[in-house]
């Protein structure tokens, strides 16, 4: 139980959130959203003016 306390709640529920993604302008109006972090990568297309300032996402889709 001990091992169980030092992890973050968000990676045993298989969510994370993470903010302040890097942007890159696509064609057609398109902008690609990079969310990572020192574990995870997950990238977002969207047809907003700009990306989400954070977004949650599911750890389990990762592999």
């Amino acid at each position: 139980m001990g091992v169980l306390a030092l992890l973050p709640l968000a990676t045993l529920a298989g969510k994370i959130t993470l903010s302040n993604p890097d942007e890159q302008e696509l064609k057609g109006r398109e902008r690609l959203c990079t969310y990572e972090n020192s574990i995870y990568l997950f990238t977002l297309v969207t047809r907003s003016q700009s990306c989400p300032f954070s977004k949650t996402f599911d750890t389990d889709d990762q592999s």
